[in-house]
């Protein structure tokens, strides 16, 4: 599994750009937990981690991609400027990776290719009956989440 990051905005250190821990990817699955309203890196063994490994800023211009192995402990600052912070991020999986249990990740679904003029036919652009997004409160990847706030 992979991700393609991709800056929408340019991604710098005042606007709290992705920082990655160096050779982390290296170091086999780290387990996630609750940190705050989030799932993140258990907050112990990555700061035996930072002990080790230097922390790369990855500055980013509009346009300019990154990609990362999907154990690459990685994370950016508040961005406290005056400017946005946009990206778009895109994770790559095998199809034989499913998760081993349930998860908020879908299982593989084989796409169903559909000719172009499936666009200009739609005639429910507003409803979303039968689309799928993760409701947070619905997660229960880690534990229990009722505490979201």
């Amino acid at each position: 599994m992979g991700t393609a990051f991709i800056a929408i905005d340019k991604c710098d250190e005042e606007n709290g750009c992705l920082k990655v821990l160096k050779g982390s990817h290296r170091l086999g699955r780290i387990d996630h937990i609750r940190v705050g309203s989030q799932t993140g890196a258990n907050v112990e063994r990555v700061k035996m981690v930072e002990k080790v490994l230097p922390t790369v800023r990855v500055e980013l211009e509009a346009g300019d991609g990154l990609f990362f192995h999907c154990n690459l402990l990685h994370c950016s600052d508040q961005n406290c400027s005056d400017r946005r912070r946009w990206a778009f991020l895109i994770a790559y999986n095998r199809a034989s990776n499913n998760p081993v249990t349930k998860h908020h990740h879908p299982m593989y679904t084989p796409l169903v290719k559909v000719p172009d003029s499936a666009i200009l036919e739609c005639k429910s652009l507003t409803d979303l009956n039968g689309k799928d997004f993760m409701n947070p409160y619905d997660d229960h990847t880690v534990g229990n989440t009722t505490s979201l706030t």
